[in-house]
């Protein structure tokens, strides 16, 4: 590994005022990222060269860099750091009909639709016309967020108002709300096919996954555990013939689609910090903590494959072929074989990794730390 070039961001010091986990998007050998310090800077920087081809500063609302994101829609760019904005032809431009209450949990683009939830709203923008289409309002009694949204039936599910609203993505008319007896809080549902839904719950004192069918309006199955840790902090995902349940951050439980049966359930040490990500039969994730490990598990056995320890923890890895680059607080980038856990090379950085990875043809692009005699930097490094 090599590096290509290095580009300077503002700022010489480690402070909670100056963000940089920005997600980091390329697009016709451009690259866009997002400095947060307070306020939020877009910077456009040649992939080839690194050098800035310009920057604009997102005046108004923002939030810290790791909120942001970047989501394409033919030749535009939909950015949000805090506020919304489109980037078309060098230029940026604001959704003045948009504001934000506290940050964006969730989004989706269907079409020329972009639909996202808020703390209290779901809304609807029309990404041709650059309007609003329509805005549900969607708060609730208990201290919940509405959490994950998406796709079902041409319509978008959401949980609001203490339900989980089915909302019909044209016209923005509610379609269906499920409620269920005994259950505190439906989140992040996940289509199965035209009629079924997995859904996530909790209910005081436990939580889990139920299977719904929105035609005979009944539950199909229900799985639960007893619930310790903070309510906000349970994920569900879905890959080939099982669920996967990201229960408080400390464990994670496995169970069968058809039947709802535990497959099996892994207490994790410290906690899960990063999405799991599925790569043949493998279910990849970095936890956090004082220290902490790239875990890698069979994902249909629940079985550990091998584990690599990372100074202050594993944040943000890539993959690039048939291996993972992950970078840590030691001032080291590595490529790691995903099959073996074999370190295959490591190269030395004069900064701490605080930045998400992404690899892009053959090249790998984030964030080191600076110090007392050079900045905070973006670079690039050749694999």
């Amino acid at each position: 590994m090599k590096i290509e070039w290095m580009f300077d961001l503002p700022t010489d010091e480690k402070s909670q005022d100056y963000h940089y986990e920005s997600p980091i998007l390329i697009k016709d050998n451009n690259l866009y990222f997002i400095s947060c310090h307070p306020e939020a800077v877009l910077y456009v920087i040649d992939t080839e060269t690194g050098t800035e081809k310009f920057r604009i500063e997102c005046v108004g609302q923002s939030v810290i860099s790791s909120k942001c994101f970047f989501a394409e829609y033919r030749d535009k760019i939909i950015i949000y750091t805090g506020e919304l904005w489109v980037y078309e032809n060098e230029r940026l431009s604001k959704f003045d009909q948009v504001r934000i209450d506290d940050h964006i949990n969730s989004y989706i683009l269907k079409d020329h639709y972009f639909i996202f939830a808020d703390r209290s709203s779901l809304w609807c923008l029309n990404l041709d016309l650059q309007n609003l289409e329509w805005k549900h309002h969607i708060s609730n009694t208990k201290p919940y967020q509405a959490g994950d949204i998406c796709l079902f039936q041409n319509a978008v599910a959401c949980y609001g108002n203490d339900q989980l609203l089915i909302i019909d993505i044209v016209s923005g008319v509610l379609k269906d709300q499920i409620k269920i007896s005994r259950i505190d809080k439906l989140f992040m549902p996940i289509r199965l096919d035209e009629q079924t839904l997995l859904i996530g719950f909790t209910n005081w004192s436990n939580a889990g996954i139920l299977k719904y069918d929105t035609t005979d309006k009944k539950v199909l199955w229900k799985s639960k555990r007893s619930f310790e840790g903070p309510l906000l902090r349970c994920k569900i995902y879905r890959q080939d013939n099982l669920v996967y349940w990201v229960k408080n951050d400390t464990e994670l439980v496995c169970l069968d689609i058809d039947t709802g049966e535990e497959t099996y359930c892994v207490k994790t040490t410290p906690w899960i910090y990063t999405d799991p990500l599925f790569i043949k039969r493998c279910l990849m994730y970095g936890t956090a903590g004082r220290d902490g490990y790239l875990v890698n598990l069979d994902a249909q056995s629940g079985k550990e494959k091998w584990s690599m320890f990372l100074k202050n923890g594993c944040a943000y890895f890539d993959l690039y072929d048939d291996t993972v680059i992950l970078g840590d607080f030691e001032k080291m980038i590595y490529q790691v074989d995903i099959a073996s856990g074999n370190v295959l090379q490591k190269l030395p950085v004069d900064g701490e990794v605080v930045g998400r990875i992404k690899v892009y043809q053959n090249n790998i692009y984030t964030v080191i730390w600076g110090n007392e005699n050079t900045p905070v930097r973006f670079i690039k490094i050749k694999i």
